[in-house]
């Protein structure tokens, strides 16, 4: 029995409500994926002349991306590293790419011809790399790490990418006035 499943039962036991999102780090990071395969899904539906869509679309997934990114850099690869170096230090180069191509697609109209094909691009290096960790990494983490390590790591990994993510909601409502 891990810490969390102990406190989300005692919590129970007294009446407190318990959030049911992912309770360890690798949940977290899967939930995530799934969050941004919807998005490109969303994205890829948009008709030819659905500009603002397809530009709001574009920045939700980079910035979801972005901090995902961020969390595994600093937080989950660290960790992770002990379970396959080869592939950790791939993940990092991969995140190198994505960061590019975001960047790439930012500095791109959306009623440039070249949109979209950008924006295909960056959905299958992160389809790739989703699928080497879902694959292969994750599952080797999961030997090394034990259940108590990945929910303290998911907690803070949560924690890091709520602030990352309120932190850009600030700046864009700013940019909005």
């Amino acid at each position: 029995m891990t810490v969390m499943s102990i406190l989300t039962s005692a919590a129970e036991r007294v009446g407190f409500e318990v959030e049911t999102e992912p309770s360890n780090a690798i949940n977290l990071l899967e939930s995530q994926h799934r969050e941004v395969e919807a998005l490109f899904k969303q994205l890829e539906e948009t008709s030819d002349r659905a500009y603002k869509a397809r530009e709001h679309l574009f920045e939700e997934i980079a910035q979801k991306l972005t901090h995902h990114a961020k969390i595994e850099e600093k937080l989950f690869y660290p960790e992770g590293r002990a379970a396959d170096k080869d592939l950790t230090l791939e993940a990092y180069e991969e995140h190198e790419v994505m960061k590019h191509l975001i960047s790439r697609i930012r500095r791109t109209e959306t009623r440039d011809e070249t949109f979209m094909a950008k924006c295909t691009v960056l959905k299958e290096v992160v389809e790739h790399h989703v699928k080497e960790e879902e694959s292969d990494y994750f599952p080797k983490c999961k030997k090394t790490m034990s259940a108590d390590e990945l929910d303290e790591l998911g907690l803070q990994m949560k924690t890091l990418y709520d602030r990352l993510q309120s932190q850009s909601s600030t700046r864009s409502s700013r940019k909005d006035h």
